[in-house]
């Protein structure tokens, strides 16, 4: 599927990356995949590592409040669906980074970003499951971020 280059303004280094991702997968489709979610993955987790330091702590609340306080800040509208010390539901209305009918696969590679944001900044071991996206022309984004609760022994 064709980037729509005349359409897609980038602004932010996070658009340009963004851009690139698209870009990619469109060129060599899911081969590139794995490299696209790396490269987010790890940006995720620099950002992770910034909000850290600025929390009182690690706990999913915290982390996932900060976060959607970020979106609030950037004009994002979301709903926050359930937030738990072990569960992060959100919905979101505008894919910030341009992904609307890119396709599922595109949006789980970059959504990376927000996997290392919360594995990091909460120091745990993540789930995430995406329920519905704009990427799939769904009409609004829809993930659950849960907390992976270790068995003694592990």
């Amino acid at each position: 599927m064709p980037v729509d280059n005349d359409n897609f303004q980038v602004k932010t280094p996070r658009e340009a990356l963004s851009l690139l991702s698209q870009k990619m997968f469109n060129k060599y489709g899911k081969e590139a995949l794995l490299e696209i979610e790396d490269v987010w993955y790890k940006l995720g987790c620099a950002v992770g590592k910034k909000m850290k330091k600025k929390l009182p702590d690690t706990n999913l609340i915290t982390v996932a409040n900060s976060f959607v306080d970020g979106g609030h800040k950037r004009g994002a509208k979301v709903d926050v669906l359930e937030l738990t010390e072990n569960k992060f539901h959100l919905r979101g209305y505008h894919c910030a980074i341009g992904l609307n009918g890119k396709g599922k696969k595109l949006c789980w590679a970059c959504m990376g970003i927000d996997r290392g944001l919360f594995e990091t900044a909460t120091e745990n071991d993540l789930e995430m499951k995406i329920i519905k996206t704009l990427s799939d022309n769904d009409e609004y984004c829809e993930f659950v971020i849960k907390r992976l609760i270790k068995k003694p022994g592990d």
